[in-house]
């Protein structure tokens, strides 16, 4: 007699899954309950880390494991209707390669600069996109790809670093 197949318990799982998702949307109300910026209409994926100066407009959905980081002197702002893959990652800040860890001599220095995301735009999965980086309307960035020139109106780029494909017609 196998002994796991003869004590399974699906009910265990229902419950454990149950508790997951409480878990889930739980996390998504601190979220949107300590960033003020984030609209009502918009959707946050499960286990998303946003922090404050990040602003989101309605429509726009972010994948799951996303992670959107503005500093104390800048920030993010997502336009309209957006589609942001999983495990994407937007920040706006970064160290300064003159103190990139803080010492006995004081904290280290960060480099802070505004990240804005047109409207109607598409993420993929797994993009980077970098501090001071411009993303018009209706652009396309590619799965994988690390962002680090602005990128115009109705535009496909991908690649690392990413590079203009071509327009969308």
């Amino acid at each position: 007699m196998n002994f796991y197949k003869s004590s399974y318990i699906p009910l265990v799982d229902e419950v454990a899954y149950f508790l997951y998702r409480r878990a889930i949307k739980f996390h998504n109300l601190l979220i949107r309950r300590n960033v003020k910026g984030i609209s009502s209409k918009a959707r946050i994926g499960s286990l998303c880390t946003i922090e404050k100066n990040v602003f989101i407009a309605q429509g726009t959905y972010l994948g799951e494991y996303c992670q959107l980081f503005a500093g104390v002197n800048s920030k993010i702002v997502i336009g309209e209707y957006c589609a942001i893959g999983n495990n994407v990652k937007i920040k706006a800040r970064t160290h300064d390669f003159k103190k990139y860890t803080p010492d006995e001599n004081g904290p280290n220095i960060r480099k802070e600069e505004d990240i804005l995301i047109g409207n109607h735009v598409w993420l993929g999965d797994n993009v980077f996109i970098r501090e001071g980086i411009h993303i018009g309307d209706g652009a396309v960035v590619a799965a994988n790809s690390v962002v680090t020139k602005n990128i115009g109106y109705n535009e496909i780029w991908g690649g690392v670093p990413a590079k203009k494909i071509r327009d969308i017609t």
